[in-house]
């Protein structure tokens, strides 16, 4: 009982830092096995909850469980496309196939070119995976270089205990020698 508490402050406290200093925002967890659970309201939630839930303005974040990453516009774009499955008319087949052909089938892709983002849009969310990556090689780079270190240095002592194994052994002759005369 007492670890599910601590597990349940450590999400607490990682969601607090994914959603960052908004705490009217809404946070569902995203299971491994697809289920949403709605952490305010204690219950699972379908797309079309989460759906109903932007349509009334609420700050919804969604926040997969295990790797504690923010998919909510992964999950927002599920939901338009399951509404488009549903939709009576679609799209023209000409601006589909026009996505497809020009944007490689991207939506964000195509309304990008569109110009439909805010201009500094782009600049904006290409500078923090730019940053994350950075970070992420220089934790990389400074762990391996910590192991090469310790490599290093355990081959010197093995070197190093070698040499006075060396040191310390009698020579004994040769007893093939010995044997042959």
């Amino acid at each position: 009982m007492g670890g599910n508490l601590i597990n349940q402050t450590q999400d607490n406290v990682a969601m607090g830092k994914a959603a960052g200093s908004n705490s009217k925002t809404k946070i569902i967890k995203r299971y491994q096995n697809r289920k949403l659970y709605d952490t305010q309201q204690s219950c699972y939630v379908t797309l079309d909850d989460i759906a109903k839930m932007i349509r009334t303005n609420e700050d919804v974040m969604v926040i997969d469980n295990k790797t504690k990453n923010d998919i909510t516009a992964a999950t927002l774009t599920q939901i338009i496309f399951e509404a488009e499955k549903k939709a009576s008319q679609y799209a023209p087949l000409f601006t589909l196939r026009e996505i497809i052909q020009n944007a490689n089938g991207s939506i964000s892709s195509y309304l990008a070119k569109l110009g439909a983002f805010p201009k500094d849009y782009q600049k904006t969310e290409q500078a923090a995976p730019a940053e994350n990556a950075r970070a992420s090689f220089d934790d990389v780079k400074q762990t391996l270089e910590n192991r090469v270190a310790k490599a290093a240095e355990s081959n010197e002592l093995s070197s190093g205990n070698q040499q006075l194994v060396d040191e310390q052994t009698p020579s004994l002759p040769n007893s093939n020698k010995s044997l042959n005369q």
